[in-house]
């Protein structure tokens, strides 16, 4: 067999080295106690990454790596985002990949899908379908207030107020449809047609919102 040449030794080295850097992040922040970063070990994570909690980076990095439970990272579920961040080899390496992603992420909608989706099925507190109006509205203005900020700020004041929401919570249907929703109809909500295509929850907006209008 041939030699390797120098260019394939060195990408190959580089590889290495940044693997063995992301997975050694994972051995930084556990807890020994049950072998998984968690909640304490994921704030010194985002002080490393210069990262607020609340920031939706934080979010994207759950979202690559599957993490089933809010507040904690498992050692499978840290391997599990090697394909997508392994390469990084530094906090601030990381933290690019991460906006990198995110923003190819915005600009193909069935990724943003994606996200939006998996967000649900994480906020969701054990054995619930739904979660409260007030994960989702936090949720909600983490993912997507920059890109539609009259809607999510209307509809998180509704949905805090809406009585029926408060009592069941949010749906992941509904969730599902809120993120159509923001895409298709304009913020004043003219070209919103009430067909029964859209879930009552967004119906009682779109009156509420009109109501208000009015007034």
């Amino acid at each position: 067999m041939g030699r390797k040449s120098s260019s394939s030794v060195s990408k190959s080295s580089s590889k290495a080295v940044a693997s063995d850097w992301y997975i050694k992040q994972f051995e930084e922040y556990v807890d020994a106690s049950d072998g998984q970063i968690g909640p304490e070990g994921i704030e010194k994570l985002c002080n490393a990454l210069k990262l607020d909690p609340s920031d939706v980076l934080v979010l994207v990095l759950a979202w690559l790596l599957g993490a089933s439970q809010m507040g904690y990272f498992s050692r499978e579920e840290w391997l599990s985002g090697q394909d997508s961040l392994s390469s990084a080899t530094s906090s601030e390496t990381l933290v690019e990949q991460l906006q990198a992603i995110y923003a190819a992420t915005r600009r193909s909608m069935d990724r943003l899908r994606e996200l939006h989706k998996f967000t649900h099925k994480f906020c969701r507190e054990e054995r619930k379908k739904n979660i409260d109006v007030e994960t989702a509205a936090a949720m909600l203005g983490m993912l997507h207030d920059k890109q539609f900020p009259e809607h999510i700020r209307e509809l998180c004041d509704f949905l805090k107020g809406h009585d029926t929401a408060k009592k069941r919570g949010v749906s992941l249907d509904e969730w599902s449809m809120v993120l159509n929703f923001l895409v298709e109809i304009k913020p004043d909500c003219s070209n919103y047609q009430d067909d029964g295509a859209w879930p009552l929850l967004l119906d009682d907006y779109v009156e509420w919102l009109r109501e208000k209008q009015e007034k």
